[in-house]
Parts: structure tokens; C-alpha cells; sequence
């Protein structure tokens, strides 16, 4: 059994299933060695094509693409090392733990070899390689008589478009040039591989995420509810084009969104991030967790950010709050219960009897479309933008935090750029954004510097894991990012 068979969880959508026939032959038949994308040991042909037989199957199968979504090595923790604490919002100040692994990231100073990237690069090519299962499969399925109606089809091919778009997201800005694969492959087929332009790469982004728009639904019912929907890849959508700079094109995306109706800012934005209160209105999409399951497939995860060594979130972040704004009690450390560790009040939730916790990763909230969709205003209109003003002052005006005239931010595009970025960083912090934020604006450098750490040139991207330069073995197409 590989490393990714063993620790795999079940999708929260369909806890029934959780322990059924069906997902052993998922888990077996879309396994990816986490040592390395290339190796696809575990896949076997017969298995696949036997498993993908009933609509109930596809289901199974696009749970099982969720899921790694989970993973410690994503969404379920590893993402705040390579996203918050690289930023300037957390600080790693425990140098001796684990050999530091995740100190070295925090102070740019991780070797190629670093095991944290590795595990990264695998798991989400193992999600990626699930969806284009499920895409390679579907029609072929359809036409050879699987029951289910082309509505429920048409939604299991958008929902693994999305997961595959995320996940191609995550990898060009985490590494820059990486391989498209967009075909379930052979260990055979993958040795050609090459690392494929980021223009290739955001192109296939833009694809699957306009693709998944057209076939999700606005919104979903009881067990399904929290599963991608079409807000979601239209705001995910707008996001992608905006690191792009596609400024104009994510305006429209962006206003479609909120012309829609679907989400609304809570009033209050504690409640937001309450585990009693998953899946409001505020959440475009979040990544699902459930504590207490335990057994071999666990849904809950380690406190994020939790630390017993002093407090880790940066004192400039909490300095950049004004005075009555809610949102910076959200970064303070608050003692867990029967525990030595605090962690921030945005993801506080108590232990449950297995010692896990059960916060859902809020990967796109209506807030963020907000900030988004005034920055790209901003950037392609020719003059001042009332709209995009207001955009900016519903979330400070939530969050207590004294709101922005026309006279401060009027005919100032410079000015008013600043404004929303520095909003981004008060709504959204630990929430993974900060670091990317600050690579695509080219502030990384001069952030960093306030904490007392230089930024070498080359590091505005992460170096490609060791263990995939040396099975490609190839310096011309599949060099290491330069500096490395």
C-alpha cells in the first residue's frame, strides 16, 4: 500500500459511504505515489476501467477528488507554511522543529530537498490526476449507458474542472512553470513530460474554470451543499485573471458574481469563521472538515497556526489594524482547552475526543470577490470608480473600520491600489491569499523587509522538489527554477 493509499480520507459529502466497497476501488484505482507525480505504480488500467461502471461511481470518484483537496499537504495545513508564513503576516520561530522544515520556508532558506515541497507537488498532481480520471471517463461512460441524466453528469465533469483549475492554480504560482497534464497517463506517457509555459498553464486554468461555470449549479441542497458551484468558478475565475492581469475580463467575471445575489457579507465578521456556522452566505467555497471521524479515514486536521512557543502571527500585521477594527481580534492567540497550544480566534475550535479539530478552509469568500473586483475596476478604468469604492468600503464598513471618501482615494489609481491591498491583508489574513497577493503585485520584497528578513530575488517562487529534477534528469525541459 503507497503513502497516499494509506492516509487518504473520504469526502464529507457522503459520510454513508465513508467505509463502502466502492471507495477501496476508488482509493486503488486512483492512487499517485506522493513521492513523485511521475511515479504511477499503483494505477492500474483493469481497475480503473471496472471501477467506473455506475453514475454512483462517478460520484465516488469526484468525493475522492475533494478529498485530497484535505490533505495535510494542502488545505488541511501545509498551505499556511507555504502561504502565511512565508508572507508577512506568521513567523515560524521554532528553528528546531522538525530539522527546520518549515523555519527554512519562513526564512527562505529551503533546500530543494525540502520534504514539505515534495509532498506538496504530489498531492496536488494526485488531485489533478483524479479529475482527469473522472473527465477522461465521463462521456465514454455516458454513451455506453451509465444511468444517470446529463444534468448530474454535466455537474460531476464542472465540479472536477473546478478541483482541477484550484489545483493548477496553486501549482503555477507556488512553482511557475510546471507540467499540463491534462490526461489520466501511464507511468509510460509520463516520462515526456516537460514543465509547460505559465501562459499554457493559466490558459487550461481559464478553460476549466469557464468549462465548470456553464455546468455547475447556483446552489445545491442538504448533504451536497459546499460542493462547487457555479459562483464559485466565476469567482475563482476572477481571481485567476486578476494575478493575470487581465484586469477588464475580471471585472465582468466579478460583477456577474455579485450582480447574482447568491452570497452576502455577514454583519458580523467573527461569524464568518465559527464552526457552528459552516457553509453561510459569505463562503463562495470553502474546503470541508469534519472532527471526531476517526479510524482510517479521519476529516478533522492539527490546529492551524497553533503554537506553545510564543506568539507566531508578525506584530505588523496586527500594528496595520485601526483602531475598532474587528478583524484583529480574529489574529489573536486564544488558549485551546485542555491543551498546551494557542491558536488564532479565526480558527479556534476545541479538541474533540480523537485530539482533532473540525474548521472548514475558507478558500473564497464574498469578501474576497469584493477586494478583487475594486482592484480590477481600478486597474482597467480610465477614471475614478464609485463602484469600486463602495466594493471596498462594504468590507471596512463590516468590520467596524472607518471608510474610505472620494476625496482620500478619488483620481488616485496608485493610491487606491495601495488601499486594496492593504485591505486584503487585514480581511483575509491566514487565510493562504497574503503571499500571493504580494508576488503579483511585486511587493514582496519591501513586505518582507519590515520583519527583518531579505528576500533573495529568486525565491518569489518555490524550487521544484528535488525528487522531480532527478526522475526527469532532462536540464532542458525540466530545468530548477533559477538561484536554486
Amino acid at each position: 500500500m503507497n503513502k497516499e493509499t494509506q492516509s487518504i480520507r473520504q469526502s464529507v459529502f457522503r459520510p454513508s459511504l465513508r467505509k463502502t466497497v466502492a471507495l477501496s476501488l476508488l482509493i486503488i484505482g486512483l492512487s499517485a505515489c506522493q513521492q513523485g507525480f511521475l511515479d504511477l505504480k499503483p494505477l492500474s488500467q483493469p481497475n480503473v476501467d471496472n471501477f467506473y461502471k455506475t453514475a454512483n461511481d462517478f460520484g465516488n470518484a469526484v468525493n475522492g477528488a475533494y478529498d485530497v483537496l484535505q490533505s495535510a499537504n494542502q488545505y488541511g495545513g501545509d498551505f499556511n507554511t507555504l502561504l502565511e508564513a512565508r508572507s508577512d503576516n506568521v513567523l515560524d520561530n521554532d528553528p528546531s522543529s522538525n530539522a527546520g522544515l518549515r523555519y527554512n520556508i519562513d526564512r527562505f532558506i529551503e533546500p530543494t530537498t525540502n520534504s514539505l515541497l515534495r509532498d506538496t507537488w504530489g498531492s496536488l498532481y494526485t488531485g489533478i490526476n483524479r479529475t482527469n480520471l473522472i473527465l477522461d471517463k465521463i462521456d465514454a461512460a455516458a454513451v455506453a449507458g451509465v444511468a444517470f441524466d446529463n444534468t448530474l453528469k454535466n455537474r460531476y465533469k464542472g465540479e472536477a474542472q473546478f478541483i482541477r483549475a484550484l489545483s493548477y492554480f496553486n501549482l503555477v504560482r507556488l512553482w511557475g512553470k510546471v507540467p499540463l497534464v491534462l490526461k489520466a497517463g501511464s507511468t509510460t506517457d509520463s516520462r515526456s513530460y516537460v514543465r509547460n509555459e505559465v501562459a499554457e498553464v493559466y490558459a487550461a486554468i481559464e478553460k476549466d474554470l469557464t468549462d465548470a461555470a456553464a455546468n455547475l449549479p447556483a446552489n445545491y441542497t442538504g448533504a451536497d451543499v459546499g460542493r462547487a458551484t457555479s459562483g464559485a468558478a466565476k469567482g475563482l475565475l476572477g481571481k485567476v485573471l486578476v494575478t493575470e492581469k487581465k484586469f477588464s475580463q475580471a471585472a465582468t467575471v466579478l460583477r456577474e458574481v455579485i450582480s447574482a445575489g447568491t452570497y452576502r457579507l455577514l454583519p458580523n465578521v467573527a461569524d464568518v469563521f465559527a464552526v457552528t456556522n459552516k457553509n453561510n452566505a459569505e463562503i463562495v467555497f470553502a474546503v470541508k472538515f469534519k472532527k471526531g471521524v476517526g479510524g482510517a479515514l479521519p476529516e478533522g486536521h492539527a490546529l492551524w497556526y497553533g503554537t506553545n512557543i510564543g506568539d507566531n502571527i508578525e506584530a505588523s500585521l496586527r500594528a496595520a489594524y485601526p483602531t475598532g477594527d474587528a478583524r484583529r481580534a480574529l489574529t489573536v492567540q486564544i488558549p485551546v482547552p485542555s491543551n498546551v497550544n494557542v491558536v488564532p480566534r479565526k480558527f479556534y475550535d476545541e479538541f474533540s475526543a480523537i485530539n482533532d479539530v473540525g474548521n472548514d478552509f475558507p478558500v473564497l469568500r464574498y469578501a474576497d470577490v469584493l477586494l478583487l473586483y475594486a482592484e480590477a475596476v481600478n486597474e482597467s478604468a480610465a477614471q475614478f470608480s464609485a463602484d469600486a469604492l463602495a466594493a471596498v468600503n462594504q468590507v471596512r464598513s463590516r468590520a467596524g473600520a472607518p471608510v474610505y471618501t472620494e476625496a482620500q482615494l478619488g483620481g488616485m489609481q496608485a493610491t487606491f491600489r495601495e488601499a486594496i491591498i492593504n485591505e486584503r491583508r487585514l480581511e483575509l489574513a491566514l487565510e493562504n491569499d497574503r503571499w500571493f497577493d504580494l508576488v503579483r503585485t511585486g511587493k514582496a520584497v519591501d513586505a518582507l523587509k519590515v520583519t527583518g528578513i531579505t528576500v533573495p530575488a529568486n525565491r518569489l517562487i518555490y524550487p521544484i522538489p528535488q525528487s522531480e529534477i532527478d526522475t526527469y534528469n532532462n536540464p532542458t525541459t525540466f530545468a530548477q527554477n533559477p538561484g536554486y
